[in-house]
């Protein structure tokens, strides 16, 4: 492996150990609401969902238990994939993946959770008759796809964890 790999390699382990730091209260805080009782969060908290939601008039988060299908994304998110990120910011950032590869096959699961996850919030978001719904939802196409933008930051950052694991994993069977 060259300098320039590792020093890549490091940089990867930097962008992802952000990722899941970030995910922690972004989980914890934000994403847990749609689920929850109103009465466990902040004021701040709650305001901010307000204004998300005004901003993306997001059907799913506003209230998961009307979407069964989103709801089965959220408690995986709860409840599997939260204890996920704390193990994989700390292994990125102690270690990062080649010094530890028992974190790529992890995070090519999660990844692709994700991916797949986002993928089906689109296809609804884009496809789905919101005339009928209680809860903010977008009412034009401008307001689907201004949504749909709301999780691509999401999407692409498990694309990258989605290549980068594979990449590594090929590698370390050629090796």
């Amino acid at each position: 492996m060259t300098n320039s790999d590792q020093s890549e390699r490091r940089t990867m382990d930097c962008v992802f150990f952000a990722y899941f730091l970030f995910q922690i209260p972004s989980t914890l805080l934000f994403d847990t609401q749609g689920v929850y009782s109103e009465s466990l969060y902040p004021s701040m908290f709650k305001s901010l969902r307000s204004h998300y939601l005004e901003t993306y008039r997001d059907p799913f988060l506003a209230d998961a238990w009307s979407h069964p299908w989103y709801l089965s994304v959220c408690l995986v998110e709860h409840f599997i994939e939260m204890p996920f990120f704390f193990w994989a910011a700390y292994t990125y950032y102690y270690y990062g993946a080649l010094k530890k590869p028992s974190i790529i096959f992890p995070s090519i699961l999660y990844a692709a959770h994700t991916v797949t996850a986002i993928l089906g919030i689109w296809f609804m978001a884009i496809g789905a008759d919101f005339s009928q719904s209680e809860a903010m939802a977008p009412r034009n196409m401008g307001e689907r796809i201004k949504l749909c933008t709301a999780y691509a930051p999401f999407f692409i950052m498990s694309c990258l964890i989605l290549f980068d694991g594979w990449r590594l994993s090929r590698k370390q069977k050629v090796e």
